[in-house]
């Protein structure tokens, strides 16, 4: 079968590079914010600190950097006047413009001139993310910003998770657009729906100016290597109003930099529920993954977002130490097709975060698109019909990635021809620890762990102490000093069962905001696949390539 028509709409002809710095980046759930404290958050490694000000007075994010002494600024606090003062001299700012409004140790009135400025960033809040923009030069408009038309309408609600991950960000772009992936590593048959097939191939749009792009990839939505016969491949998924999933369009978006929607559409165009993923470049190999959920289906309906977190843990788990091993390779590959044109000195300049970071970003990345564009999918081995997606979207990275600020600063070295890699795989552990990636950085999620935490040292007081009570009635009935009746025995021991039962119980939850996603769990998972693959026909796909 002929590839896919890939449809390519270009503005003002090829863009030579794409604009990192100016465009908007989500840093935080807002309900995740909490009012009057600072926090720190990364952008191409870049630290900044963002804060929400109190009732209407909206969030201001600046470069987290006192010009005074260089000290954190997320490491001070919000004076009841609402401004930001450093720590460590209590040297204070406005938030929206950076100027330092007081130096305690000077008097008053004395002049302060531009050097004592802190960097601010323009910042926003938008359908309860908060939003900022990383060119302190700029004065950006909001309508940039990639929102979901859903969620400004009637009857819509979303279920919101945050995790930070130790997987750079064009993998997880990646991982977000292979719909492929989900029946093997999330046992999910649901995924093959948004996949393609050599009778289902997938249609994909690209527009791209040097200020955006945009992919989107369509298919029918029904199953192709799942469902046992042709009624379960084209059955609707629940609260579908169509007959069949024939007439069920399945689209893939990727709204460059930051978002990732997925969804299915009848003919009128119509959906009721979005898996919208967010992405934020942290830095090398660091990304914040933050999704919603976008229902109409029982808006009003809320589990606790605790609960939410678990699921969406455990199914995050199962492919992120993939992505971790992953990831040792096509970052040494990457770093290794760009030393091979580059000296290393070029790809090291500093970009600072001030009015010329634009021109130097743009600079720097002449010198790293000059001779050594990158060539993704000679990393990969492509067959899949649905890889076309990816090989789309990898055309779009070879281009723009070497651009990202901050990229390949302090990682290159005369020693890069060497052939061991150059980022090493983290240890299960680390990858999948579930406290330092979600649960401190969720509000809701650390709260819970709080309050379990408290409920499991009483659990286990209280069984310690049903233990004693049984131990000494035990004793006292064995010298003639109580009588051991029925009822007495039997309230020691149901109170005894019950303590040890909560005890376990809490010990579990605890459990699910830790590490707790091990190799024997994966093999666990990995064994429901005998089932959910047994009817999958051989097929000859030798002829195929994307």
């Amino acid at each position: 079968m002929a590839d896919p028509k890939i449809s390519t709409q270009m503005q003002d002809s090829e863009p030579a590079a794409f604009d990192w710095r100016n465009q908007w980046y989500p840093v935080h759930f807002a309900r995740d914010l909490p009012e009057g404290q600072p926090q720190r958050v990364y952008i191409f490694d870049e630290p900044i600190v963002v804060l929400k000000r109190p009732g209407d007075r909206g969030v201001v994010a600046l470069r987290d950097r006192c010009p005074h002494r260089a000290a954190a600024l997320s490491e001070g606090r919000m004076t009841p006047d609402g401004q930001l003062q450093c720590a460590y001299h209590g040297w204070s700012f406005d938030g929206q413009s950076g100027i330092c409004t007081d130096i305690p140790q000077i008097s008053a009135g004395q002049k302060l001139t531009g050097r004592t400025c802190a960097t601010a960033l323009s910042a926003c809040e938008r359908q309860g993310m908060i939003w900022v923009y990383p060119n302190p030069s700029a004065a950006p408009s909001q309508d940039s910003i990639p929102v979901l038309p859903e969620l400004d309408e009637e009857g819509w609600t979303s279920d919101d998770f945050v995790r930070d991950m130790p997987v750079d960000y064009t993998l997880l772009v990646e991982n977000l657009l292979d719909p492929d992936h989900g029946l093997y590593a999330h046992q999910t048959p649901t995924f093959d729906s948004y996949a393609a097939s050599q009778d289902f191939p997938m249609h994909i749009t690209e527009h791209s100016t040097s200020s955006s792009y945009k992919l989107v990839g369509e298919v029918a939505g029904v199953l192709k290597m799942t469902g046992k016969d042709d009624n379960a491949k084209t059955k609707p998924l629940p609260g579908e109003k169509v007959s069949s999933a024939s007439d069920i369009t399945a689209r893939i978006v990727f709204q460059s930099p930051t978002m990732v929607r997925w969804s299915r559409h009848d003919k009128q165009g119509s959906t009721n529920f979005i898996s919208a993923f967010y992405l934020l470049p942290a830095g090398f190999g660091k990304t914040r993954f933050m999704s919603r959920y976008v229902r109409s289906i029982a808006p009003k309906v809320h589990p606790p977002r605790w609960l939410v977190s678990i699921a969406l843990n455990r199914f995050v788990d199962q492919d992120t130490y993939l992505l971790a091993t992953q990831q040792s390779v096509t970052l040494s590959n990457e770093l290794r097709d760009i030393a091979d044109e580059q000296q290393p000195a070029q790809l090291q300049q500093p970009q600072a975060l001030d009015a010329q970071a634009s021109d130097r970003q743009r600079a720097d990345g002449k010198a790293a698109q000059a001779g050594a564009p990158m060539a993704r999918r000679s990393w990969y081995c492509h067959r899949s019909p649905t890889d076309n997606i990816l090989v789309a979207s990898g055309k779009w990275m070879d281009k723009a990635v070497p651009w990202m600020p901050n990229r390949y600063q302090g990682l290159l070295s005369s020693s890069l021809q060497g052939s061991a890699p150059l980022v090493a795989p983290g240890k299960r552990e680390d990858v999948l620890d579930r406290f330092s990636c979600h649960t401190a950085i969720c509000p809701d999620s650390m709260g819970f762990y709080t309050k379990v935490t408290a409920m499991s040292k009483i659990a286990q007081v209280s069984t310690a102490a049903a233990a004693i009570i049984g131990l000494w009635y035990s004793l006292e009935a064995s010298a003639g000093q109580a009588t051991a009746t029925p009822k007495a025995v039997a309230a020691i021991a149901a109170s005894l069962i019950l303590s040890a039962g909560m005890s376990q119980v809490f010990q579990w939850l605890l459990a699910q905001f830790q590490y707790v996603y091990q190799f024997k769990d994966l093999q666990k998972d990995l064994a429901k696949l005998t089932n959910l693959t047994a009817h999958l026909q051989e097929e000859p796909t030798a002829g195929y390539r994307p």
